[in-house]
């Protein structure tokens, strides 16, 4: 508040001398100016000063009035407006040197009608810049309201998924569920204290990896699932859990019953851009009813954490299943 009216009063300063000088120009061209000499005395100082000071409140009043009451009481607003300018005209009669209250009049009502006006455009022109920020921030916590729910989205699909094959892993091989909770454990730990805002590219794929040694102790036969990773994966940041959702998909409901070709992964960093594919025979069996969430809430997430810098090709083949996803980081 105090930084509004602090320029308030700066731009009034500057209207104050643009319209006495540009009212005074004739004068000023002939050499005989009245607004711009020299002040004789320390009361013509000081009656310059209180003479802005009394124009001021032309313009601070009408704020401060609408800044209180708009836009909930406009009636009020308007009403004391309208009563405080004679007013503050009266006020400024009493205190100048013109003594008829006409000449003053005439004189003076163009400069007050200004400087309502501006008071008045100030305050609009801050209060939609107001609403404009307010509105940009209501829409940035809906943002991210809306990914921390698609993330608690995803987080509860993976884990169930995981529980799912540990159990069924528990009848057959009770020292591979205990290395799988362990496995499990360890990628909790990631999706719960390590996975901030961005991550470097490295860690999302060392997740991947474990995910993928996880998935691998559930079958009885080899799964080939080779991950060709190149570039700098150090350096460039991703979205957290943005790329696991595509291999859970591919492992999920993926054709892994001894096929040779199994699930392939590339992934490739560039100086500004991340390229991903990912390819797995199809199934032939019906999909279970939760197989969409993982797929439907990652391509929520790119929308909203990538929007206009990448791009998403799925590609549902007889035979295969393809992801390529390419993400562009500035």
């Amino acid at each position: 508040m105090r930084k509004r009216l602090i320029l308030l009063f700066v731009i009034f300063v500057a209207l104050y001398f643009l319209l006495h000088i540009a009212y005074d120009l004739p004068n000023l061209v002939n050499g005989r100016s009245r607004f711009l000499t020299m002040p004789r005395s320390m009361g013509d100082i000081f009656g310059g000063l209180l003479e802005i000071a009394l124009y001021f409140l032309f313009a601070l009043v009408p704020y401060l009035l609408f800044y209180h009451f708009y836009p909930r009481r406009v009636v009020p607003a308007v009403v004391l407006t309208v009563i405080a300018l004679p007013l503050i005209f009266y006020v400024c009669f009493k205190t100048g040197r013109d003594l008829r209250l006409k000449s003053y009049f005439l004189n003076n009502i163009f400069y007050a009608f200004l400087y309502t006006v501006y008071g008045l455009v100030f305050f609009f022109i801050r209060y939609a810049q107001h609403k404009e920020l307010e509105q940009k921030d209501m829409v940035i916590q809906n943002r991210q309201s809306e990914l921390s729910f698609l993330r608690s989205q995803i987080n509860p699909h993976f884990l169930f998924n995981s529980l799912h094959n540990i159990y069924s892993l528990m009848y057959q091989n009770a020292a591979g569920a205990q290395e799988a909770i362990l496995s499990l454990s360890d990628l909790l730990r990631y999706m719960l204290y390590d996975a901030s805002e961005k991550v470097p590219l490295q860690k999302e794929i060392d997740y991947i990896a474990r995910y993928i040694e996880l998935q691998k102790i559930r079958f009885d036969h080899v799964i080939h699932a080779p991950m060709h990773v190149t570039g700098d994966t150090a350096a460039l940041p991703i979205a957290p859990l943005l790329l696991i959702p595509f291999v859970e998909n591919a492992f999920k409901h993926g054709d892994l019953s001894g096929n040779q070709e199994g699930v392939e992964i590339t992934i490739h960093a560039g100086p500004r851009s991340i390229y991903f594919h990912c390819v797995n025979p199809k199934g032939q069996g019906l999909k279970d009813a939760a197989g969409g969430i993982g797929l439907q809430n990652v391509q929520r997430r790119l929308a909203l954490l990538y929007p206009d810098k990448h791009t998403l090709k799925i590609e549902d083949k007889d035979n295969h299943f393809i992801i390529n996803l390419e993400l562009i980081n500035e």
